[in-house]
């Protein structure tokens, strides 16, 4: 019975990495994860089916498979249960979190943050937006860059909107903008401006909701909330599974 479970996990595994190549060819190396991932189970499945692996290493083999289960499971559930929270209104500001850039135009991940965040901000004319994000080295413009061209074009007032254009990680989204805000704060309301909690929304598609906001939660003293933009139904259990050791990684390192 093991043995076919692991056969066809692997086998899905790796049917969706195929399916991720021919959707959107090679955008992102996490992928392959799912082939290595994918290629180890079709392997252990093998070798349990021809008896070339003992007792002891097969249940090793399953109780690791069972622990890497569960842990996905609840840091995902946990991720789940924020991806649409109502949305607050009057905040503020927003924090658009960037995402990849292709050549200068947004990743579809980036265009329906930035959808979000336009729908808010002419909903709400007394918010202002931080876009966040620097430029890697296969983006022709910054993310910050992309979103505030893309959002003038869809009708957003310029004043509304300020660029933060050096972060190249979640985490640094936050800290730089939590300074600029803090700069920006007292130079424009004094001594008022430091007493007050800013009430900000964290804008990013709802898989990245969780870790988003939890890392504000931790940088800065700011009243936030959730603004979940749209994502890919089909890539989504690709986005989840990144965001598990993303969760992982950042709770290790002190940012959660």
């Amino acid at each position: 019975m093991p043995e076919i479970i692991f056969l066809w996990l692997g086998l899905l595994c790796l049917g969706y990495f195929v399916g991720i190549a021919r959707y959107v060819g090679w955008t992102s190396k996490f992928p392959i994860v799912w082939a290595g991932l994918g290629a180890g189970l079709l392997l252990t499945g093998i070798l349990i089916l021809t008896e070339n692996l003992s007792k002891k290493a097969e249940l090793l083999c399953c109780a690791m498979g069972i622990l890497l289960l569960v842990s996905v499971v609840v840091v995902v559930a946990v991720i789940v249960s924020v991806m649409f929270l109502p949305v607050e209104p009057d905040l503020d500001y927003l924090v658009v979190l960037g995402a990849q850039v292709m050549g200068t135009r947004p990743s579809l991940s980036l265009q329906y943050r930035i959808d979000s965040a336009c729908e808010y901000l002419k909903e709400n004319p007394g918010t202002r937006a931080v876009l966040s994000g620097g430029k890697g080295p296969d983006e022709g413009i910054s993310e910050a860059r992309c979103m505030y061209e893309e959002m003038l074009r869809q009708g957003v007032d310029r004043e509304q909107l300020i660029l933060e254009d050096r972060s190249a990680s979640t985490s640094q989204n936050i800290e730089f903008t939590r300074n600029l805000l803090k700069e920006k704060t007292e130079r424009e309301e004094g001594t008022e401006g430091r007493a007050r909690r800013l009430k900000v929304g964290i804008v990013t598609n709802g898989f990245h909701l969780f870790r988003g906001m939890a890392i504000a939660r931790k940088k800065t003293d700011w009243q936030v909330y959730g603004i979940g933009a749209k994502s890919n139904v089909f890539l989504l259990p690709n986005y989840l599974f990144r965001e598990f050791f993303c969760v992982i990684k950042d709770k290790l390192v002190g940012n959660l």
